[in-house]
């Protein structure tokens, strides 16, 4: 059934006694030659009248589009360039403990095939698959989120140094602190979801950046009043009440921030988002009680326990006087700016292939790029599943299934299809080859016993050695095949042996599937949609799905999750900042950083020619949760102080801001450098984020405030 035109008629002439007797003599031949091997005379036992030799030369011309020679019977490349072993793991590749310990096995029989080899130089052999990806992954994310943490840490240990001149055990009760939020956020991790994902497994990083803002707050409150009054009680008080505040509120913010992107239905965005929210708020109890503690303690003999020496003033003594002369200028000049820099989201793009999200400079990656190549796949296949109510009505569809898979492929849709043709033909095709074989057999009837007869005869001429019985059983069965008549149905392939079937053909649910392969251009819209319209005609047990398909419908949810978790995270920033100053205008300022610094980040994303992915587009919602602190420090500082003026705002949180964001971007930025790529865009995007936010909060937020205090005073 196999067998195309000029086959069946090979087979018609193998099965006459002169093409029997010919084909016995080039036994002879094969077995008395000099290069004889013993596989011959196994082949030629088992198949005397080298049936194979007609079944491979269909496949192949019926198969002129199969990039593999497997005439070898192995599967390597045309050009013979390329050998492919396919093996099945016994484990996950999520199982993080099975790839660990099945890299090393891999690599010990690759060395140990190489060395049996003599190490050929002009050999290479290279690993690829979902198992290979994840112990890259394991390690590159390992080394990265390591050395981001070590790196994040000592930077920002240096900028607190820096800027507030704290005393070494100052920042041991800082790295304290911070080790004990960790701690417990991890185990937070582990208790939720056994383990940290690709993503999560930067929340260390992230919640270092962020910690240390409400740490920043608390040491600068604290050690400035000592510095005053040298009264630990009172400095505590203080710290608490003047700076607690807009830390809860900040807080909050940021909790909900990360809580609210879990709308965006991603699984690793998901799980970062609780265990990012839950250490917000575990850094804030522990700001609150662990370093406030210590702080108390290590100061009992005065203020010279916390700071060492005279602290910069950053310049914003300075940039307040400016802003107070002018404040006209510094708001035009900061509208003009913004709006030059809002004219990069006209260049906003976002880049849909996870390919682009994954490791750089992968060996797994490149080896299946090169797999793919060499074996003419140009993209990631779609998938044609078929389910009906019964075996028979399943058979029917195989055979429309066929058709329609040819006619995608005369009309270019497709380049190639796998389907299971591979091992039952379609019975359109069997009938065609049945009708054949019938009319070639009318002409001229096949005898089992005449052919038997000629080959016993050939063999016994040339002195061969056989078994008479066999021989009887293998030619009636070759003739009895000749004269089937009725198609094989699906349940033909019940107890099949190949393992390879269950790809194509499920019985329990009655459903099989074909895999469509794209040109060279890859999947278009317009490709996709015509092969939906052409597989919606067939009925609702048709259906087209793959990850192309997938791909879309994961982005448009992504994005809408990704604006509600924006919306939700406004909403709550709004009513936090309502509740701290209550007054519409200062509501107004208060939102200003946050607000524009969220319009300007993907506008600057647009000129540094960076586009938004599945990763990094759900934490835009974020830039909320880290953005409004700074307004929130400069509102409280200007609101809550005895003294209400923007110099005074500035002069007391301005410094506190430009650390806080120095500490933000330092660990975040350090992300920008990580192997994942898609790890890699997130920290891209929470940088600019905090850049925007903060600069926002230093120039403009105060020069609207020196405005609208010039309006009231009118």
């Amino acid at each position: 059934l196999f067998l195309d035109g000029a086959g069946l008629q090979q087979l018609f002439h193998r099965l006459t006694p002169a093409g029997t007797a010919r084909q016995i003599e080039n036994n002879y031949l094969v077995l008395s030659s000099p290069m004889s091997s013993p596989f011959d005379s196994e082949f030629i036992d088992r198949d005397p009248l080298n049936i194979r030799e007609i079944v491979s030369g269909s496949l192949k011309r019926g198969r002129l589009d199969n990039p593999l020679d497997l005439s070898l019977g192995y599967y390597i490349t045309k050009d013979h360039s390329t050998a492919l072993l396919f093996i099945k793991p016994a484990g996950r590749s999520k199982d993080m403990d099975f790839v660990q310990r099945l890299r090393p096995e891999l690599d010990a029989a690759v060395r140990a095939a190489l060395s049996e080899s003599g190490n050929p130089r002009e050999v290479s052999v290279r690993l690829t698959g979902g198992h290979i990806f994840s112990e890259e992954i394991r390690q590159v994310m390992r080394h990265d989120i390591i050395s981001s943490t070590v790196l994040s840490a000592l930077l920002i240990a240096l900028i607190i140094w820096w800027a507030y001149r704290v005393r070494l055990l100052v920042l041991a009760v800082v790295a304290c602190t911070t080790f004990a939020a960790l701690a417990m956020t991890l185990a937070a991790a582990w208790f939720l979801f056994g383990s940290l994902n690709i993503v999560t497994s930067i929340v260390a990083v992230l919640l270092i950046g962020m910690y240390v803002d409400y740490c920043i707050l608390t040491l600068k409150r604290f050690g400035d009043e000592m510095l005053l009054r040298n009264d630990r009680q009172y400095a505590l008080e203080m710290a608490m009440t003047k700076a607690g505040s807009a830390m809860v509120v900040s807080a909050l913010n940021t909790s909900f921030a990360f809580f609210s992107i879990i709308v965006t239905r991603f699984d690793g965005l998901h799980e970062l988002g609780i265990v990012s929210g839950i250490g917000v708020l575990l850094c804030l109890l522990c700001t609150f009680f662990l370093m406030n503690s210590l702080l108390v303690w290590i100061s009992a003999a005065g203020s010279g326990n916390i700071f060492s020496a005279r602290q910069p003033d950053l310049g914003m003594d300075r940039l307040a006087a400016a802003i107070e002369r002018k404040p006209r200028s510094f708001v035009l000049g900061s509208i003009a700016v913004i709006v030059l820099l809002l004219a990069g989201l006209a260049n906003v793009r976002f880049d849909n292939d996870p390919a682009r999200l994954g490791l750089r400079d992968s060996g797994a990656m490149a080896a299946m790029k090169t797999m793919t190549h060499k074996l003419g796949k140009s993209g990631e296949p779609l998938e044609v599943i078929v389910r009906a109510k019964s075996l028979g009505e399943l058979t029917a569809a195989f055979d429309r299934l066929e058709l329609r898979l040819a006619d995608w492929k005369q009309a270019g849709l497709i380049a190639q299809a796998d389907s299971l043709s591979s091992f039952l033909p379609s019975p359109q095709t069997q009938r065609s080859v049945i009708s054949t074989m019938e009319m070639l057999l009318h002409k001229h009837p096949v005898s089992a016993e005449r052919i038997e007869a000629a080959a016993a005869q050939q063999m016994d001429r040339y002195g061969m050695v056989y078994d008479r019985d066999r021989l009887k059983g293998y030619v009636a069965a070759l003739v009895n095949a000749t004269q089937r008549s009725a198609v094989i149905g699906l349940e033909g392939l019940e107890g099949f042996a190949d393992s390879r079937v269950r790809r194509f053909f499920h019985r329990d649910d009655l459903s099989m599937v074909a895999y469509l392969y794209p040109r060279t251009t890859g999947w278009t819209p317009d490709t996709i949609a015509a092969l939906q319209r052409s597989v919606a005609q067939e009925g609702s047990g048709w259906t087209l799905v793959g990850s192309p398909i997938l791909y879309d419908e994961i982005k448009t949810t992504i994005y809408r999750g990704s604006a509600l978790a924006a919306a939700m995270t406004l909403s709550m920033n709004l009513l936090l900042i309502v509740f701290f100053v209550r007054k519409m205008p200062y509501i107004l300022f208060g939102m200003l950083p946050v607000c524009l610094g969220f319009l300007l980040t993907p506008a600057l994303m647009g000129w540094v020619q960076a586009p938004f992915n599945f990763i990094n587009i759900g934490t835009m919602a974020l830039i909320f949760g880290i953005g409004v602190d700074y307004g929130v420090y400069v509102m409280q500082a200007y609101l809550r102080e005895d003294l209400r003026s923007v110099h005074n705002a500035l002069r007391r949180s301005g410094k506190n801001v430009v650390i806080c964001a120095s500490t933000t971007i330092a660990g975040c930025g350090s992300l920008v450098f990580a192997s994942f790529a898609g790890i890699a865009s997130l920290g891209l995007v929470l940088t600019i984020g905090a850049v925007c936010c903060s600069l926002i909060t230093l120039v403009l937020l105060p020069s609207m405030l020196c405005l609208w205090e010039q309006r009231r005073v009118k």
